[in-house]
């Protein structure tokens, strides 16, 4: 099972980068944050050490909803402002912050504050004009999806020996979705590794559900709650906007934004000439008239 997980990463990553190729960052935000390998590591975790161990850390997991949306909503804005390296320190703090304050609340409260967060955070991440994204070279992609599959091996081993719940929280770290924002941000600019911050954002719920629906079935099913919390899952997705929408209104694809940036800037230009045709025309008649003057004057003179 361990080798599944460990394989599984790189396949989550590839198509993660096939997703971002054909609609943009934003999709494979929301495509890296999908708990498919959170999935596996409870699979895991319910194999070797029973159901309720697995239950445990799917709930740790889930109360962990809040701090993952404050990574999100943090690194977007730090590295929309002041870049990479400022973006994702602020975002790894405001994790750790907000894990160990959900840590100390009741779990039905730290749920309460999830759904609530989750309603909120899309409305106050912040917006960015993206740009023609530039293709990935091959082995960017392997190098990403190596480490990827590194990360999630020793998540996993890690849950075996910190005990389920400091492994949900482990666990939780939205660790793809921040390799993805720096390849974004290396390839693309800040703009491309914000709108992969929203994906991830925006696909949160999924995430959630699948760990409250886990969580509460596996005592009863044991492994097969697997099926139950991806159904939750699939369930949430269905409902949520797609992730080529923001706010309801469709999100311009990489390159169409550009394309309309310039052509508004060529209609003000031309506007601006249009504007400033005439006052050039009743420039050159005074030129005319004051030299007509001049010549009249000169010729009165003599």
């Amino acid at each position: 099972m361990v080798l599944i997980s460990i394989l599984l990463a790189p396949v989550v990553m590839a198509g993660a980068a096939l997703a971002e190729r054909r609609l943009g960052p934003s999709a494979a935000g929301w495509v890296g944050a999908l708990p498919v390998a959170m999935a596996v590591a409870v699979l895991v975790v319910a194999t070797d050490s029973g159901p309720d161990a697995a239950a445990a850390m799917a709930l740790s997991a889930a109360v962990h909803v809040p701090a993952q949306v404050a990574l999100g909503v943090v690194f977007a804005h730090v590295l929309h402002r002041h870049g990479l390296l400022r973006g994702a320190a602020g975002g790894a703090l405001a994790y750790v912050a907000v894990a160990l304050l959900v840590e100390r609340l009741p779990a039905a409260v730290a749920v309460l504050a999830a759904v609530i967060v989750l309603w909120a955070a899309p409305r106050v991440m912040p917006t960015a004009l993206l740009r023609t994204p530039s293709a990935r070279s091959r082995s960017s992609i392997v190098l990403t999806c190596a480490g990827a599959a590194l990360i999630v091996a020793a998540a996993v081993l890690c849950s075996r020996w910190a005990g389920p719940a400091p492994a949900g929280a482990v666990a939780a770290f939205p660790t793809m979705c921040t390799m993805l924002t720096v390849v974004a941000v290396t390839c693309d600019g800040r703009a491309a590794g914000v709108h992969t911050l929203i994906g991830l954002v925006r696909s949160l719920p999924c995430y959630l559900a699948f760990g409250l629906t886990f969580g509460l079935t596996a005592p009863l099913a044991g492994p097969a709650a697997v099926a139950y919390g991806l159904m939750a899952c699939l369930a949430v997705a269905a409902v949520l906007p797609s992730p080529l929408r923001r706010d309801g209104r469709p999100v311009q694809q990489p390159g169409r934004v550009e394309q309309q940036q310039r052509q508004d800037d060529l209609d003000a230009q031309s506007g601006a000439d249009a504007e400033r045709l005439p006052q050039r025309e009743v420039a050159e008649v005074r030129d005319v008239e004051d030299k007509m003057r001049t010549g009249v004057d000169q010729v009165a003179g003599q």
